[in-house]
């Protein structure tokens, strides 16, 4: 069986651009601005079994292959810290060497690494389900009182503080552990709210957003990156890291409009056969009519060129 013309792969098409993220980073708004600013160009959204830190150093072989075959990572980090080697230049988070103007000194400094920070995350508190919190929307400074915090990894320093173990190695090994703690009743902990909503059994715990004291700046959950290697860094890349930074299809940065107009497809038109005029009878009804509209549109014809002469 023959596979259809349409149907077939487009050999001349780019091939299609990957986007790493981790747990808790939901792509598909960045997903829905690459397509409608670059139509001819598949993004493939790859999920990364991680939460904090590099894929590519995952313990696992398949997380770690799956991060290295991307063009763009996104990377979670803990308040105030960076992506694993990559530096801050100096026009800082917001400018052009943080991937402010775009420009392949995005992150700047000497790392093998490009980065732009993305956002701050929001911090939430993780009770367990029959807790007496469990009915707010969300929760204040005042409620964690109410709380024992349990310590684990993944606890800032910048976070309220949460109550040491009396034996280190009781401290749990990951946020799915202290979950699994948090579930029994032991306590309750802090996370990034996203990351808390990812891995929360809806079943077993609440996640509240953690708002901030009246006067009071927001306490960062943690900090989003995009990630790529220096040797990957071309226009294509800095369009996506522009559309990750909330570039829209209607911009007017030139390399939004060079990318979509280098890889947009031609419309595939058919040239559709016309139709050949039926033959009519002499002298039928049909041939009488045609011959009658075509007197009239002589008729008109010489009237247009009788006006035209007049007003010569």
């Amino acid at each position: 069986m023959t596979t259809p013309p349409d149907a077939r792969p487009d050999a001349d098409a780019p091939r299609p651009l990957r986007l790493g993220f981790p747990r808790g980073v939901a792509p598909s708004t960045w997903a829905r601005r690459w397509k409608a600013a670059t139509p001819g160009r598949v993004l493939e959204l790859v999920p990364l079994d991680t939460a904090y830190g590099s894929a590519r150093d995952a313990a696992d072989p398949a997380t770690a292959e799956a991060a290295a075959s991307c063009d763009v990572l996104i990377e979670r980090t803990s308040p105030g810290a960076r992506p694993a080697d990559t530096e801050r230049s100096e026009a800082g988070p917001g400018g052009a060497g943080a991937g402010g103007a775009g420009g392949a000194g995005a992150g700047g400094g000497t790392g093998s690494r490009h980065a732009i920070r993305l956002y701050a995350e929001v911090l939430a508190l993780v009770v367990p389900r029959d807790h007496e919190l469990a009915e707010q929307d969300d929760a204040g400074p005042e409620d964690l009182g109410l709380v024992t915090l349990l310590d684990h990894p993944d606890h800032h320093p910048s976070w309220p503080a949460a109550a040491p173990w009396a034996e280190p190695a009781w401290m749990p090994a990951g946020p799915e552990a202290a979950l699994a703690l948090v579930a029994t009743g032991a306590g309750a902990m802090l996370l990034p709210l996203p990351l808390a909503r990812h891995l929360a059994s809806k079943r077993e715990h609440v996640v509240l957003p953690l708002r901030a004291a009246p006067g009071e700046a927001q306490l960062e959950g943690s900090v989003v990156w995009a990630v790529w290697d220096r040797e990957r860094d071309d226009a294509t890349v800095q369009h996506l890291a522009g559309i990750l930074r909330g570039r829209t299809a209607g911009s007017s940065r030139e390399s939004a409009r060079e990318e979509a107009r280098s890889t947009a497809r031609e419309p595939r038109t058919r040239e559709q056969p016309r139709k050949a005029a039926p033959k009519l009878k002499p002298n039928s009804r049909g041939a009488q009519l045609q011959a009658a509209k075509e007197k009239a549109e002589r008729k008109r014809a010489e009237a247009r060129q009788a006006k035209r002469r007049k007003r010569r």
